[in-house]
């Protein structure tokens, strides 16, 4: 949740910047009225990764079923958005028990073609001869349709914090390429799991974009030898007790433009959907473990908490 009611100041709604701890008691969802409370800023102590700020339930309280700040309320709203966009495919298609399937095929024709923009160089209004045969990709708005889509399913994943919840959003939304299906634990990577992203990298199973959970650590980077991802961040990274040695795997986020780093800081956490390839291990005795997730679009990353 970012954003929250007082029950002292009617209809007025306040975003999370706005709020403090001394607000509890007197906050409420924007949407369906129940109890909720302002968590403040930490650090967490493995990683040293600073959570920000944000705003949960009261204990044993509850959303209403349609509230958008409940699972359920939030998949509808996401859905619809997504579906708003004219002249394009849907990237969620309903199912007949109530779930939506989401095409990653989709999603993969949308990266080929921003991927073979940038090695053309050439503005997306004149590209249509890299359309795909199935016709998917037209326009710039479906590549930014897309890639919010994505990026949303994965901001709604890692604000859930009960696993309750966790569980009705994976029986919601089902990953599909093709005829083959692509579990929730294959797909979504939050800083717990490094590790085992970095595993399944090495073992060429990660064919796919995946969606990583990251914190900036560093201030931007550029490299002018990197021939299509210059700018990049460092980011917080996951410590492994490995038979009584620390190993470290570390993320680094690299983009393709320049201005996609415009409104992102050292300290933000973010959300991003795309392709991720690991750096080979060129000393064993090393503790270091690099993998890198790359952004073609602006559309391909969200900020966990922000102004919208």
């Amino acid at each position: 949740m970012e954003f929250s009611k007082k029950n002292d100041s009617g209809d007025k709604i306040y975003h999370i910047s706005e709020l403090k701890k001394s607000d509890n008691g007197n906050l409420r969802c924007r949407y369906c009225g129940t109890d909720i409370q302002y968590i403040s800023a930490y650090t967490r102590n493995a990683s040293n990764k600073p959570v920000a700020a944000y705003l949960k339930l009261w204990q044993d309280y509850k959303h209403t079923n349609k509230c958008g700040y409940s699972v359920e309320g939030a998949v509808d709203l996401l859905v619809a958005d997504s579906n708003s966009v004219e002249d394009v495919s849907p990237i969620f298609e309903a199912q007949n028990d109530g779930s939506y399937l989401f095409r990653m095929n989709i999603l993969m024709d949308a990266q080929k073609v921003a991927k073979d923009l940038l090695k053309s160089d050439k503005e997306l209004e004149s590209s249509e001869h890299l359309l795909s045969t199935r016709n998917y990709i037209r326009s710039e708005q479906q590549l930014t349709s897309y890639f919010r889509s994505a990026a949303g399913i994965t901001k709604l994943r890692a604000l859930i914090q009960e696993r309750s919840d966790v569980e009705v959003l994976k029986k919601l939304i089902k990953i599909q390429y093709k005829d083959e299906f692509i579990s929730w634990d294959d797909f979504y990577y939050d800083e717990t799991r490094y590790n085992i992203l970095f595993d399944r990298l090495l073992k060429n199973k990660v064919w796919y974009p995946v969606a990583v959970n990251i914190t900036l650590k560093s201030e931007v980077a550029f490299y002018k030898e990197a021939k299509y991802f210059p700018w990049s961040f460092q980011c917080y990274s996951q410590i492994v007790d490995n038979k009584n040695e620390n190993l470290i795997f570390i993320p680094k986020f690299c983009l393709a433009k320049e201005h996609f780093t415009k409104n992102i800081l050292a300290g933000d956490t973010l959300l991003v959907v795309g392709n991720v390839w690991a750096d080979k291990i060129k000393d064993e005795s090393s503790k270091f473990r690099n993998f890198n997730i790359s952004s073609f679009n602006s559309s391909q990353f969200k900020k966990e908490i922000e102004l919208i």
